[in-house]
């Protein structure tokens, strides 16, 4: 096996080892690196400091801390694991774009959105992923919770996992007591959070909660929710950086496309007779266009 990988699993694995011991602002670039190892090439001390809201000496003490005389030692240890995704249709991106006077920055913030999507597949075939979708697969219940901004995104898995199989419902935040999560057995529920930063009080209040009844957690989230692996390990944590106003949610959503795929796939058959029965009463009570629905008969 190559020498230069096993150094940066080696890296990695001391990382997600030490998470517990490192300090409030350790832990926060810890978890930027494990969770955006494909991208830290492009990061220097400054750039990570400033976007972890950190300074680069305590950026630079970290590397040293690991073993490292500088940061960018630390970065050449994690180029085999680096994929290096931005980079892979960028004739592509020029061509596009060049051609249609856009700026740099709808350039750079189209290249990290593919990017992104690109990950997010990568991301797809990792043991940890299969273990997120056994859960939305065998769980009797599985509760979904979105806020802010994301609460779209949420209410997409939520809508696309109610076709593929029953027991699936948001997450009611109107009576403020969470009592279709809490007031139940804990057995056989599974809740998803679906927020990046700044992250809802509200999502830390649930996932440390759920924690503490036993409930298990999938977290759908940026590269910077550093506090949610003290509650679960079940984190698909993608790109969402672009120059734009707002974060991009482009890989959120390719996330939970799939996230259901997958689901579906585990499934199997019996997701094929749900989706019949659900046509056909959609069909009589509603209809597609094109198809008329079934007409009710007048009452006598």
């Amino acid at each position: 096996m190559n020498e230069e990988a096993d150094t940066s699993r080696d890296l990695l694995q001391r990382l997600e080892n030490s998470v517990e011991g490192f300090t409030a602002s350790e832990r926060t670039i810890a978890n930027f690196i494990l969770t955006n190892r494909g991208g830290i090439a492009f990061e220097t001390a400054h750039s990570v400091a400033e976007k972890l809201q950190v300074s680069s000496i305590t950026v630079g003490r970290f590397a040293r801390k690991m073993g490292y005389r500088h940061f960018k030692d630390l970065k050449a240890d994690l180029r085999m694991t680096m994929s290096g995704v931005p980079w892979l249709v960028g004739d592509q991106i020029t061509d596009f774009i060049g051609t249609h006077g856009e700026s740099d920055r709808s350039k750079r913030s189209l290249e990290l959105e593919l990017a992104g999507i690109i990950e997010v597949y990568a991301i797809a075939e990792t043991e940890s992923w299969k273990a997120v979708v056994a859960l939305l697969a065998r769980s009797k219940h599985v509760h979904v919770a979105g806020f802010q901004t994301e609460r779209g995104v949420a209410a997409t898995l939520a809508n696309l996992l109610q076709y593929a199989r029953e027991g699936v419902s948001m997450v009611d935040s109107s009576a403020g007591h969470y009592n279709d999560l809490f007031a139940t057995s804990p057995a056989g529920q599974c809740l998803v959070i679906v927020d990046m930063r700044r992250y809802s009080e509200q999502a830390y209040a649930l996932a440390e909660q759920a924690h503490s009844e036993g409930i298990p957690i999938v977290m759908i989230t940026d590269k910077f929710c550093d506090w949610i692996r003290k509650f679960t390990e079940h984190v698909i944590a993608v790109p969402t950086e672009v120059e734009l106003f707002w974060s991009s949610q482009v890989a959120l959503s390719c996330a939970v496309n799939l996230l259901v795929n997958d689901v579906i796939g585990t499934l199997g058959t019996k997701v094929e007779k749900r989706l019949e029965r659900l046509s056909a009463l959609y069909q009589t009570h509603i209809g597609h266009v094109g198809h008329p629905a079934r007409k009710r008969s007048p009452r006598s």
